[in-house]
């Protein structure tokens, strides 16, 4: 092998290199808020310690071979590793603050039945186990879903109003928010203790 072939090997590696670099970059860019909602729904709201496990995802996930991950599973895999932290985190604590949102399968069982049968009465939503369990499903969610779960039903955005914002048709919006209501109500079913 010649030293030019050589040479052009390595710079075709350190190409490679750095448009996966940038491609988990731009990931993380788009994923990091509702990634950060996960993490800080499950810390209880402790933000200097969401932070520090914000930290040591991206170094995870710039550290990490990504090239087999497609970019629409890259958020799933942000989740994945926040998770393991989340755990990690706790094990070596020890003394996991009692005030964290725990899941509660039975009564995540109950919500996810009232979300698909009836209206969910603003006396029920104001109960913190309630509003505990229907946090860790959310946020267990996609961007996408969670910005219309949120937009129409804790911001009272109107199917236009959400259509113009997420760049999508409002009749596309009916479909998406029905999808999303029953990603919602599986992931409440799954709420593992």
């Amino acid at each position: 092998m010649t030293s030019s072939s050589l040479t052009g090997h390595l710079h075709t590696a350190l190409d490679s290199s750095m448009s996966e670099r940038a491609r988990v970059e731009a990931a993380f860019d788009r994923h990091s808020s509702t990634t950060y909602r996960y993490v800080v729904v499950r810390v209880g709201g402790d933000r200097h310690l969401a932070d520090d496990l914000m930290q040591q995802l991206w170094l995870q996930c710039i550290g990490s071979e990504t090239v087999a991950i497609p970019d629409d599973r890259l958020e799933f895999w942000f989740k994945a590793i926040a998770k393991n932290l989340l755990r990690s985190h706790w094990r070596t604590a020890r003394n996991r603050p009692t005030h964290l949102p725990i899941a509660d399968p039975g009564l995540a069982s109950e919500l996810a039945a009232k979300l698909t049968a009836e209206e969910m009465p603003a006396a029920e939503l104001e109960r913190r186990e309630v509003r505990d369990q229907l946090l860790l499903a959310l946020t267990a969610l996609p961007t996408f879903e969670q910005e219309l779960v949120v937009g129409y039903y804790f911001r009272d955005r109107t199917h236009a109003e959400l259509a113009e914002l997420l760049g999508i048709s409002a009749r596309s919006v009916e479909g998406r928010l029905y999808r999303a209501r029953q990603a919602l109500r599986q992931e409440l079913l799954g709420l593992r203790l």
